[in-house]
């Protein structure tokens, strides 16, 4: 057996674990495939390379008789051979397996990390230390504990192999009894076990596994074909049945999911993102006059800008900042191990002098006993020094409600001011308002032992000590005036009545209301007129003449309509920002235009911004000594060089570039981009406004409902529309592509992958080539000297039995970097887009280089010309069908080692994480230097790219299928394939695996539609071996056979066409008749809720009970009491005159009286969660000292003021939500992290630096005890 591709799907399936854990696992897993291969080789195909294996085409692709296919050398395989081919990768499997029983009680930051490094909501229960409870634990674990702990797409894969066991299973029990005895019983070849000699003088002759496959009927017997035909159809149907079954229950699932009261509390469930918006449409007047007509009214509008710029400075500020971090850490290890080599030199001295024996090992033990306890002390307390902190980043849920009040605040005063100079210069009042969204701060520390009932582990804390402290302890200095004007703007802003007038005035009648606080929507609208019961506003006009195109055209205007036309639909509000700019733009020189309509070229701003000053002119470095002066020299200090023509993605070279003090030079930077970066977030209005928003409706059906309706009066504008979209899974740079920049970029993005499909071949090939070590030597010349030296020669040999494999696992490892290189650059917007684009072309490069290259090798040549060629003889659908049908049937006993091998290897690494042990323990060790950089790696957990995943197994399906027939046994192999997978990921996503991106499990169905291509391969085969079946007389007895599978053929794409046809519109989006339903659910998980919250007492419960009841008996379908609109959590008063839910869908706002009430409320629920995360904490200390220091507050958690709040910014650009980052250096004994804070304040301002809850320890390592400075625990709410 060859190794080809031995290892595709082990080095694919490890990019789970995390970009660089999955390169180190991609690497191991290539090493232990090579392994495996090399095995083979001398068991199964020793004598490969001398004689190669003639690929049989069938006169089709007679140019290259000589390719060797790497499923040419296992035809005819014998039984025996074939088994002990796999003993290496048994052992192997059972070696991984073995270590993994034994180590997985000890080592639980590895493997079972969820069980504690997760929010309280997605950790499980720590699974049972006895294997026999471990399996009963996962098999029964229940389904829904799955979705709401790893998310629909986790499920829907887990299912995926589930499904594909329920296909295989009997198929194995019908089939493969059946067909078996028919194709070895009185068959051309009765040999099922044979050696190398006997296989090679059986030419094509079936011998070995070959005998129980298709081919072996005697041509005598050709009518036994019959049975093949009867069977083949019979798999197709239970195929195509049970994709019925299943894409019914992924909408059932699907729908429940996003209908559930706790999804359809958060934004992503009411927003949609409209993309290719027009210049004139471009205003948040005219979005909000336009989709006003759906369910509900608008909730908020966030028109997206431009900002690149300021998004390529946020880049270059972390790096810059990650470079300072690490210099400063390196300054002060670097002093401290200088004073502790003096003093080890002046006690070794004083000893000497006294005639004193040296220390002891245990006394030195004792001694550094003694540093680690006094660093452990340092990293927990509450002391050490900060400088440049503006006191901006809140550290709780109830701080960071109040910056977002007071932004708000701060936001309408700007704007205000801004519209008064705006309308003195003719333009319109910017449509962002002020960006920063400052979150709040937790901690997230990890301890030794760790875990839910996890005891008795062998961990690393990778610089972890201790626990944190509490957030009310931290530092004293949150209590800054800039909080207390907040506070204060909070109960102004609460309290004043102009707000609710605000709101009021810019309210359709019926419609609901949209938040006092959302972003910029506070904007007085100009008048309009209510367009009878249905929440909609019109535009009002002085002459109804207007609404007609007067004039008349004339004879050869032929593109001009008949006169008495209607207009064109005008946008409501003001003229926007955005058309008028190009109307300023339709003035400037024609090649002015041409070129700002390239794809990549981006209009220059008009204005040169002047930015102060960064940094302060008078201050001297070398004014007064330094501290770290009294234990090195200047040139101690870090450097680098500058790189080359000041491009950061170059590098530095020697005597070229300018070489420079890393700690000086990144001060100044980072003071100056600091300085840049908040000037450019305060003043957004300076970028030129993109073609693309956000629209978050108040109804989640109305959502829906938008992304289906046509939206504007001319084609390809306002689309496409996507909801479900999540805040932190938008792709703001591809924000502002026009739709013919699309279609561009995905012409050229096609074209590319099409050619990388078809050329990859080579570069595997040349890998394979790398294997054959003799032919290598006797071809080339230079190679000589090789056999020359017998040693030499040897250590070739064992260098060219791993490269390739190491090579081929790269090649393949790269190929879905490479398509999500192609998404990013097709505009993809949104990281589910990103999947479902990678998923869809991975699967096509994994089917081709991994199926159908090892299969029909002939074909893919190791040349252009001979591809080019190849393909030009393909004329008709019989040359395709005799090239299929010579070729497939005799790789099956490839795919069948393929499989197993891929189920052992796969699943035994999966659980033994080879590519997270060597990270953490080895890895790490020696990257890790910084406190940041310990505590990202304790509490970032491997993560799941669902568009690399899905591909690997789905290409195992598609070949299953394939050979169902045509080589039964392969049911066998597929069986023991998807259960080992199954149980494996299993184990990995319920433990290990973390999963902070969902797409809402949309991969599922087009992973059943791929697995249909498998199907099609089948058919096509079979078809192709009836067509050329000959009797004993060389009749073709079998073409009616082969005409009967071309017409299933049709059929089955006929019924996949109706399938997606029927279903597809459920795939995405919810049907009306969920919505009614829905609402029951949220009052029903509402009043649990409040409940829970102590927001309602007994009287509060019953008042609610008996008018919610009144309500539903008056409101007929009335689509009311959406959970979110219900303000500050209260309960809504039914609306007088409802009708439909379509007329009127919207609620009546709050009174006023009912402010002061919920804000009691929302001290409630804060206070609450405060008592909840004190209970939990004490808890964990009791079990197993475990922490997750984030916050277990999940959305429903939060009030409904709350969750307006915090969503107010989550939809802006990341570039405006982006904080100062803290320059967190270790804390030291010696006083020098103290003395470069103080030199870095008296430098500049606008630098944060820290050295809280950080230290060093005996061996002069960092140790943290808190999380850093900067970490906002709000930023773990997935919104």
């Amino acid at each position: 057996m060859s190794s080809i591709n031995s290892d595709a799907s082990g080095s694919a399936t490890d990019s789970a674990t995390g970009t660089a854990a999955s390169v180190t696992s991609s690497i191991v897993s290539s090493l232990l495939s090579s392994a495996i291969s090399a095995s083979e080789t001398l068991s199964a195909s020793e004598t490969a390379s001398d004689e190669p294996t003639k690929t049989s085409s069938g006169g089709i692709l007679g140019t290259t008789p000589e390719t060797t296919s790497a499923a040419d050398t296992d035809r005819g395989i014998g039984i025996v051979t074939f088994l002990t081919a796999l003993v290496v990768a048994v052992i192997i499997f059972t070696v991984q397996l073995v270590a993994f029983l034994l180590l997985r009680n000890k080592l639980a930051r590895i493997f079972k990390p969820k069980t504690y490094l997760v929010p309280e909501r997605e950790r499980t229960e720590s699974p049972p230390r006895s294997v026999a409870s471990m399996l009963k634990t996962l098999w029964h674990y229940d389904d829904r504990e799955v979705i709401n702990k790893c998310g629909l797409d986790a499920y829907f894969f887990l299912r995926y192999l589930k499904t594909l066991l329920i296909i295989f299973l009997p198929i194995c029990c019908i089939v493969m009894p059946i067909l078996i005895p028919i194709n070895f019983v009185g068959g051309i070849g009765q040999k099922v076990n044979v050696n190398e000699t006997e296989r090679r003088e059986a030419g094509n002759k079936p011998t070995g596994l070959d005998t129980l496959a298709f081919g072996n009927v005697s041509p005598k017997n050709t009518s036994r074909y019959a049975a093949h035909l009867l069977m083949g159809i019979l798999v197709i149907i239970w195929v195509c049945w049970v994709f019925f079954i299943e894409l019914k229950v992924y909408i059932k699932v699907r729908q429940d999911y996003l209908t559930s009261a706790e999804h359809r509390l958060r934004a992503s469930a009411t927003t949609v993102l409209v993309n290719s918006i027009p210049a004139k449409w471009l205003s948040e007047d005219a979005l909000r006059g336009l989709f006003d007509v759906f369910p509900g009214g608008i909730r908020n509008i966030w028109i997206n800008r431009d900002l690149s710029p300021l998004l390529d400075k946020v880049k270059e500020r972390n790096e810059i900042h990650a470079q300072l971090e690490s210099a400063e850490t390196d300054l002060i290890k670097a002093a401290k191990k200088a004073q502790l080599k003096q003093a080890k030199a002046a006690e070794k001295k004083e000893r000497k002098e006294k005639k004193l024996k040296a220390l002891s090992k245990q006394e030195r033990a004792e001694r550094q006993a003694e540093v680690d306890a006094e660093a452990q002390r340092m990293a927990n307390s509450a002391g050490g020094q900060t400088a440049g902190d503006k006191h901006d980043v809140p550290h709780d849920i109830d701080a960071g409600v109040r910056e977002s009040k007071y932004e708000t605040y701060l936001n309408e005063e700007h704007k205000h001011e801004h519209d008064e100079k705006a309308k003195s210069k003719g333009f319109k009042v910017p449509l962002l308002g002020d960006p920063l969204s400052k979150v709040g701060h937790g901690i997230m520390g990890v301890v030794s032992k760790t875990g839910n009932n996890v005891d008795e582990t062998l961990e690393t804390t990778n610089g972890f000590m201790g626990l944190s402290q509490t957030n009310d302890n931290r530092v004293p200095s949150r209590n800054s005036d800039r909080h207390r004007n907040q506070a204060s703007v909070d109960e102004e802003e609460l309290n004043s009545p102009s707000d609710t007038l605000r709101v009021q005035n810019n309210q359709s009648r019926n419609s609901t209301r949209y938040s006092a606080e959302s972003t910029s929507a506070i904007n007085p609208k100009p008048a309009r007129e209510h367009f009878g019961d249905q929440g909609n506003t019109v535009r009002k006009i002085d002459n109804i003449d207007e609404i007609y195109i007067r004039g008349e055209s004339k004879w050869w205007e032929f593109w001009k309509p008949p006169p008495g036309a209607y207009t064109s639909p005008v946008p409501q509000g003001e003229v926007s920002q955005a058309y008028r700019d190009r109307k300023t733009n339709e003035n400037k020189p024609l090649w002015q235009r041409i070129k700002y309509a390239l794809p990549f070229v981006k209009p220059e701003f008009e204005e040169t911004v002047e930015y102060g000053i960064a940094y302060n002119p008078d201050y001297k470095e070398d004014a007064e000594p330094a501290e770290w002066e009294k234990y090195l020299k200047k040139k101690d200090r870090p450097t680098h060089r500058l790189p080359l023509f000041g491009q950061s993605w170059l590098f530095g070279v020697p005597f070229v570039t300018k070489k420079v003090d890393t700690i000086y030079w990144c001060r100044e930077q980072l003071a100056r981009l600091n300085l840049e970066i908040e000037e450019d977030q305060a003043h957004p209005e300076r970028f030129p406004l993109m073609n693309s928003a956000f629209i978050q409706f108040n109804h989640q059906v109305a959502a829906h409902m938008a992304c289906q309706s046509v939206i504007h009066h001319l084609p390809k504008h306002m689309t496409p529309r996507m909801n479900e979209i999540a805040p932190r899974d938008v792709i703001w740079d591809n924000m502002a592509f026009s739709w013919w920049q699309e279609w561009l970029r995905s012409g050229i993005v096609f074209v590319a992958i099409v050619t990388m499909v078809f050329l990859w071949a080579i570069p595997v090939a040349w890998t394979a080539a790398l294997s054959q070590l003799d032919n290598l030597i006797r071809n080339n010349k230079w190679l000589h000297f090789l056999k020359d030296n017998e040693a030499l020669h040897n250590a070739a040999k064992a260098i060219a039995g791993v490269l390739p494999a190491v090579l081929l696992g790269l090649l393949l490892f790269l190929v879905p970097i490479i398509l999500g290189f192609f998404a990013d650059f097709k505009g993809a917007k949104t990281g589910s887009q990103k999947a479902e684009f990678v998923q869809r072309y991975y699967f096509v490069f994994l089917f081709i280089q991994v199926f159908l290259i090892v299969s029909i090798a002939s074909f893919f040549a190791a040349s252009i010309d001979a591809i080019v060629e190849n393909v030009k003889q393909l004329q008709t659908v019989g040359s395709v069908l005799d090239l299929l049908a010579n070729n497939l049937p005799t790789a099956a006993n490839y795919f069948f080692s393929y499989m197993i091998l891929q189920a052992m290897s796969t699943s035994s690494a999966t659980l033994l994480q080879l590519g997270a042990l060597l990270m953490w323990y080895v890895i790490a060790k020696m990257l890790d230097s910084t406190a940041r950089n310990k505590w990202s790696r304790n509490t970032r957990l491997n993560q799941v790219n669902w568009g690399r995943f899905f591909p690997i197994y789905t290409n195992f399906a598609c070949i299953g299928l394939i050979y169902c027939v045509i080589a039964p046994l392969i049911s066998i192999f597929a069986i023991i394939t998807f259960a080992l997978l199954w149980m494996a990921q299993r184990y990995a996503m319920l433990y290990v695996t973390r999963f902070e991106h969902d797409t809402g499990g949309v991969l599922y169905p087009r992973a059943i539609n791929q697995t249909f291509t498998g199907i099609y391969f089948m058919e096509l085969c079979m078809a192709g071996l009836f067509f050329i079946t000959e009797d004993e007389n060389g009749k073709n007895t079998c073409t009616t056979h082969g005409i009967i599978m071309i017409v299933v053929l049709i059929l089955t794409v006929l019924y996949q066409v109706l399938l997606n046809y029927s279903f597809g519109p459920l795939f995405r989006y919810l049907p009306i008749t969920f919505e009614d339903e829905a609402v029951l659910r949220d009052q029903a998980f509402q009043r649990a809720q409040d409940q829970r919250l102590g927001l309602l007492d007994d009287d509060e419960l019953q008042e609610e009970t008996e008018e919610t009841n009144e309500y539903e008996k008056s409101r007929g379908s009335e689509n009311g009491n959406s959970i979110e609109m219900r303000r500050f959590g209260s309960v809504r008063r039914p609306m007088n005159k409802v009708g439909t839910w379509a007329k009127g869908g919207g609620q009546q706002l709050r009174k006023f009286a009912a402010v002061n009430k919920a804000k009691d409320k929302n001290k409630r629920a804060s206070q609450y969660r405060k008592e909840h995360r004190q209970k939990d904490i004490e808890a964990q200390r009791a079990i197993g000292e475990a922490l997750f220091g984030g916050i277990h507050d999940e959305i429903e958690d939060l009030t409904p003021d709350e969750r307006d709040a915090l969503v107010r910014h989550a939809f802006q650009h990341e570039a405006l939500r982006a904080r100062r980052p803290t320059v967190w250096i270790p804390r030291d004994d010696l006083g020098i992290s103290d003395d470069e804070i103080r030199r870095t304040q008296a430098y500049s301002e606008h630098i944060w630096i820290s050295n809280e809850g950080t230290a060093l320890d005996s061996k002069v390592r960092v140790v943290y005890g808190r999380a850093p400075p900067d970490f906002s625990e709000v930023d773990l709410i997935n919104l």
